[in-house]
């Protein structure tokens, strides 16, 4: 990687390595490290180091923020901010797409602009940073990023199809097997209903989910469904 790019990246994101090669590697895609074998390692191991520190610095900062969010609602809307779906979108807020190695195959078939690449790369990218100038750094650039993703979570203003995303995760991951829903709850008066829906894997139900309408409660479901699916976070359903 030319240590233009490298230092152009860096200005991007505000954070100038000791360390470069760190960086380098955060950026490396498992296609081109493999295409390339005796040149560089691929980003799959620091990534998983850089999610950690993620959940870490997303948690204190929801401990800090929301002091009266209880524990259950902390977990959802931390789900929400370290999602593949708002982790690819900041990915992209500082083109990290264009700055992504990858190998000619993924190259041709648009893996720059597969979310699960974004995401997974951003998370190394933080990784890297860790390595390279400890928690304090890491944490100034996380939140630099994703402080915006966390106050629209805190409104209530990021929403994501999870049943789609669960479903898509079930085809990945499962073969043959059938996701449905059905709602198994429905109380209170009439102008204030509470509906629960289950998600149903293979006639077994996984999760549960109570919300204002079947729409909402169905949409918890799959969200307590795929937060208790570790395969829910990774590139291809298998392990990282």
């Amino acid at each position: 990687m030319k240590p233009e790019d490298l230092c152009a990246f860096m200005d991007i994101i505000s954070y100038s390595f000791q360390n470069p090669l760190l960086l380098e590697t955060a950026l490396t895609h498992s296609t081109f490290a493999y295409e390339n074998r005796n040149y560089i390692e691929d980003n799959e191991r620091i990534e998983f180091l850089g999610d950690a520190v993620l959940q870490l610095v997303i948690s204190e900062q929801l401990y800090l923020l929301a002091e009266k969010l209880k524990e259950g609602k902390m977990t959802k809307t931390r789900a929400l901010v370290v999602c593949e779906q708002t982790l690819a979108q900041a990915a992209k807020d500082i083109s990290l797409d264009k700055y992504l190695r990858l190998g000619k195959g993924e190259l041709q078939t648009g893996g720059a602009e597969k979310p699960s690449s974004l995401s997974n790369s951003l998370e190394a990218v933080f990784g890297a940073i860790y390595l390279d100038g400890g928690l304090d750094a890491a944490k100034r650039v996380i939140l630099s990023l994703l402080s915006p993703y966390l106050e629209l979570a805190l409104h209530g203003k990021i929403q994501y199809d999870f049943k789609s995303r669960l479903l898509e995760l079930v085809q990945m991951t499962k073969g043959q097997s059938t996701l449905s829903f059905a709602i198994v709850n429905e109380e209170g008066p009439v102008h204030n209903m509470k509906f629960t829906a289950a998600a149903i894997l293979d006639d077994v139900e996984i999760a549960y989910g109570v919300g204002s309408s079947k729409k909402e409660a169905e949409q918890m479901a799959a969200e307590m469904a795929l937060l208790s699916m570790p395969s829910a976070v990774t590139d291809d359903g298998g392990e990282e």
